[in-house]
């Protein structure tokens, strides 16, 4: 890929001009998950804006696995024009703090709303886990060098009534680094809005499960909706952080990440 850049100007109005090879590298972000990786209200153009050195992988129609500007809403399964999800801040925060110069952040949008484990989307052969390993493959494989960082899993809502949800969860999580042939790789987990979570014993204990991911599974991190402040939810619907929430959201994951990734 080239980029163009201003090297000098001789005289007023003249531009120099020189292309430069910039490495296809990545480092890649996997999201994976339902409605809560992309679903605040409301989009604030003036803010919500990804760093250049962003990048995603389109899906569907010509934007298929090709190599696309970062922008809200990102390639997600389902997407709406209105809302954002928490990758947006943890992204320009990686870049900011932890990305090589010679390189570029890819992130690989795969949430779907309402999508779960008991209803056979994230489970090793599903439709969706396999989508996302296809699509994580192809970058690993096309992009020489690059390498995937860790996974952003933000999850829970549509199985509240599963009572297999310990299990599937920890077996989808063992799964997935199988076939992406690393054994330690890091999965950040996000718990459910505070004030939904409390409407409901069993999202209590879906909860419950998330957070202690971490003790049944190394190197999982649970990311805390709590701490050090509670994200309020949207006043709208109570289910899914606003547009707010999810920037807050994506500061702390990007916080869990930095003090996981050595």
């Amino acid at each position: 890929m080239l980029i163009v850049l201003c090297l000098s100007c001789s005289k007023p109005g003249q531009i120099a001009l020189e292309q430069v090879d910039v490495p296809n590298i990545y480092d890649v972000v996997l999201i994976m998950g339902q409605s809560n990786t992309h679903h605040g209200l409301w989009i604030d153009e003036s803010v919500d804006i990804y760093h250049p050195d962003v990048l995603q992988l389109g899906r569907s129609g010509s934007r298929d696995l090709q190599v696309l500007a970062a922008e809200e809403p990102l390639d997600h399964h389902t997407k709406n024009d209105k809302r954002i999800g928490f990758s947006n801040v943890f992204s320009n925060l990686y870049v900011d703090e932890l990305l090589s110069k010679d390189k570029r952040l890819l992130l690989i949008p795969c949430g779907y709303a309402g999508s779960s484990l008991h209803e056979n989307n994230w489970n090793e052969g599903d439709e969706l886990f396999e989508d996302a390993i296809r699509r994580t493959h192809y970058v690993l494989e096309n992009f020489p060098g690059s390498e995937l960082k860790c996974v952003l899993w933000h999850q829970g809502e549509s199985d509240v009534h599963n009572d297999d949800y310990q299990l599937m969860l920890d077996e989808m999580i063992v799964n997935f680094r199988s076939r992406i042939g690393k054994e330690n790789l890091l999965f950040l987990m996000g718990g459910m809005v505070p004030q939904w979570v409390e409407t409901s014993e069993k999202a209590q204990r879906i909860q419950e499960i998330i957070l202690h991911t971490p003790s049944r599974i190394s190197h999982t991190g649970y990311v805390s909706p709590t701490f050090p402040f509670v994200i309020e939810a949207d006043e709208f619907d109570v289910i899914h952080f606003n547009a707010k929430g999810q920037r807050e959201l994506g500061k702390r994951y990007f916080d869990k990440y930095k003090e996981m990734k050595d």
